[in-house]
């Protein structure tokens, strides 16, 4: 009898776990050492999103896909959540942002021949580079050329900009030093965009099974929406809620800069 008991009750903990089984969408190209490049998905997003959904019971699965799909999916609610994208009015009607734990510094990568900006006004009759799915910039406000790629690489964009085929293109500043140092470019030149580090938050489908929802009571329509001032919040029944509460824990113990550490240490 006993050995029936225990049996019944491996299968219903196996059960919950498959039950909750959270999907990732990403790009197929790599963002080292965030993730490597498809089908490999290991790096500090797998290491850190993979820890936090274990602490609530939940296991980690990844989609790799053009961005523009993924976002598309998780507009639909087919993937669960992207590991990192800024807010913006059109992603918030379908997103709820959750803080990472994780910090991000925009940098500018250009020529080293070509001069340094800090705004979109001093980049007039320049082109600027950017990923399809990436937010959207009005370059035609500022007289700058726009160009986009799928997919796109860093490796591929450093080649771009090393050979004077574009201008600019914006990046973590963490993550070019680090393939910089991997693969150094004595004709590229890298620079902060902002002064200070941010929180990088990820983006959790609304439509997800994981994301129940309610009205923010603190929500102000006189107000623009923001990361601060969003109409709908999730709920904390949600397992969504629970995976942000995860992540902020991992956070306040060190767990986060930990792995941050150990997956930008070059050796």
């Amino acid at each position: 009898m006993r050995l029936k008991y225990c049996f019944l009750l491996i299968f219903l903990l196996t059960t919950s776990s498959q039950a909750c089984e959270m999907l990732m969408g990403y790009r197929t190209s790599e963002r080292s050492p965030f993730i490597a490049e498809a089908p490999n998905h290991q790096g500090l997003y797998y290491a850190l999103y993979s820890k936090a959904l274990a602490n609530i019971g939940c296991q980690l699965k990844v989609i790799r896909a053009p961005k523009k799909r993924i976002l598309h999916m998780l507009k639909t609610g087919e993937v669960d959540f992207y590991p990192g994208l800024g807010f913006s009015d059109e992603r918030e009607t379908y997103l709820h942002f959750i803080d990472s734990g994780l910090k991000s510094r925009s940098a500018v990568i250009s020529h080293l021949d070509t001069k340094s900006v800090q705004s979109l006004a001093e980049m007039k009759g320049k082109t600027l580079l950017i990923a399809h799915g990436a937010k959207p910039i009005d370059g035609e406000k500022y007289g700058v050329f726009m160009r986009s790629g799928y997919d796109l690489s860093i490796a591929q964009v450093v080649e771009l900009i090393s050979k004077k085929q574009v201008d600019f293109y914006f990046y973590n500043e963490d993550a070019i030093h680090y393939y910089l140092a991997l693969h150094p470019y004595e004709n590229i030149k890298v620079y902060p965009l902002n002064e200070s580090y941010e929180a990088l938050h990820l983006g959790f489908s609304r439509k997800s099974s994981f994301a129940d929802e309610r009205y923010n009571d603190d929500f102000d329509a006189k107000r623009a929406k923001s990361l601060d001032n969003r109409e709908y919040i999730l709920s904390k029944q949600s397992k969504a809620y629970q995976f942000q509460q995860a992540l902020k824990q991992l956070s306040s113990q060190g767990v986060t800069s930990q792995l941050n550490s150990q997956f930008f240490l070059l050796n």
